[in-house]
């Protein structure tokens, strides 16, 4: 019965400009990205042959996920190069070569997902799909070329918008409380409270979300907004205190 249900997924190989998705993050969103989590969601949807990761991990702060990528699959490409000039055009031809290899193999998968934003896939996606190949990209929101958008079968941005509320909410959340312990501005009370004051905390950021960017929120704002609801509630419960005295 299960080997059944395997059998209905389509083959599939990954490739990923681990570049372009770590930069991309840590440039425009100050996130990491979650490897984890996107590969389970690919090996739900389809029978993954293979997934390459391919960057330049050497001597910078990229250098410290080798170890998560090296977990998830024994091909990891280091496309570092010892020639002087040498940019990163250099990583998106060691991916395209991959690409254009995989595509000539006799049982070549029958899906191609490629993680990257550049433009210098345009005519591999081309050549894919004239092979009959469906073709998949994922790329970072805003750096995603639209011209791979048009030649894909499917594109995906990422962080889809749930993983970005859910990121900065976590990463306000803990700034807050990095802030009780220094200097106590919380006040104490009972876990029923706490919670409440969470999600008072949880709600004003995603109110400030409908009008601006997470990256562009600040604690003064949140604590702005969430003393707004405060004083609302207050006067609302005195105005019934009052009126129920009349």
């Amino acid at each position: 019965m299960l080997g059944g249900l395997f059998s209905n997924k389509s083959t599939a190989a990954v490739f990923v400009d681990y570049e372009h998705w770590y930069y991309g993050y840590k440039n425009i969103f100050a996130m990491r990205p979650n490897v984890e989590e996107w590969y389970k969601e690919l090996k739900e949807e389809y029978n993954v042959k293979s997934i390459t990761f391919f960057g330049d991990f050497h001597g910078s702060s990229i250098e410290r996920d080798l170890e998560r990528l090296e977990k998830l699959s024994k091909n990891v490409v280091h496309t570092a190069s010892t020639k002087d000039g040498v940019d990163k055009d250099f990583t998106d031809f060691i991916i395209l070569d991959a690409i254009y290899r995989e595509a000539a193999k006799k049982n070549s998968p029958e899906v191609f997902i490629i993680f990257t934003g550049d433009a210098h896939f345009n005519l591999a996606i081309k050549y894919l799909r004239e092979l009959k190949k469906k073709v998949i990209v994922y790329g970072v929101k805003h750096s995603l070329s639209n011209k791979l958008k048009a030649s894909a079968n499917s594109y995906v941005e990422m962080p889809r918008s749930n993983q970005e509320r859910k990121y900065y909410y976590d990463a306000i959340l803990q700034s807050l409380y990095i802030l009780k312990k220094r200097e106590n501005i919380m006040p104490k009370g009972s876990e029923q409270l706490t919670n409440a004051r969470k999600e008072e905390i949880i709600n004003a950021c995603a109110k400030l979300y409908t009008t601006m960017n997470f990256k562009d929120i600040t604690l003064k704002q949140i604590s702005l907004e969430t003393w707004i609801i405060s004083i609302w509630i207050w006067l609302k419960r005195n105005t019934m205190v009052k009126s129920q005295k009349f």
